[in-house]
């Protein structure tokens, strides 16, 4: 029987998302484990430099954070400012929603430094196999396949230049940005899970 060019290039986002979700619980799992031993062994320290920094920046500075690295690719993640805030003792809500705001901005500009940085010849090599990706589930699925791609282990803010270098609508910014919300939400649940445990 033969397969069709469509039916392979199916089964192939298929089992991408596949591999996506599977990542993703294995990220979380990961996750999970070294907050836990961190807040096991460091757990002190923690306290201190959350204190130190939520007294001195407050949730403003957790925004600024996450912010640089959503949008600029600041190697310290956004995972690392929800931990501050939950080591802190800081409202979960405000920690939470600091995180979130900095993220969505972080975000949108990647999404607009990808409008204007996709004539740079570095950031066409660098974005190459995520907009063959992001074309292809786009594509396939619309934007359900780019909500299907945050799943994926490719990093934030790479993902929002890449929508950025390819034009994509708004809708897609706001796709991305939906998508964010309940990755950080179970990012801060797991942590805060890691930390009392």
């Amino acid at each position: 029987m033969d397969t069709s060019p469509a039916d392979l290039g199916e089964r192939q986002l298929k089992w991408e998302a596949a591999i996506a979700a599977a990542r993703l619980v294995f990220g979380l799992l990961l996750l999970a484990s070294i907050a836990t031993l961190v807040a096991w062994a460091f757990r002190a320290q923690l306290e201190a430099f959350g204190h130190a920094f939520v007294d001195r920046f407050g949730a403003l500075g957790l925004v600024i954070g996450t912010a640089l690295a959503d949008g600029l690719h600041v190697p310290i993640p956004p995972q690392f400012y929800l931990l501050t805030g939950i080591a802190a003792g800081f409202s979960h809500a405000l920690t939470f929603g600091a995180v979130l705001v900095g993220s969505e901005i972080g975000c949108f500009l990647a999404f607009r430094i990808g409008h204007v940085a996709v004539r740079l010849r570095w950031v066409e090599r660098r974005i190459r196999v995520p907009r063959a990706m992001l074309e292809r589930f786009l594509t396939t699925q619309g934007h359900l396949g780019l909500a299907i791609a945050t799943l994926l282990p490719i990093s934030y803010c790479l993902l929002c230049i890449t929508a950025g270098a390819m034009r994509l609508s708004n809708r897609a910014w706001l796709v991305l940005a939906a998508m964010r919300i309940p990755k950080l939400l179970v990012s801060y649940a797991v942590l805060v899970y890691a930390w009392r445990f």
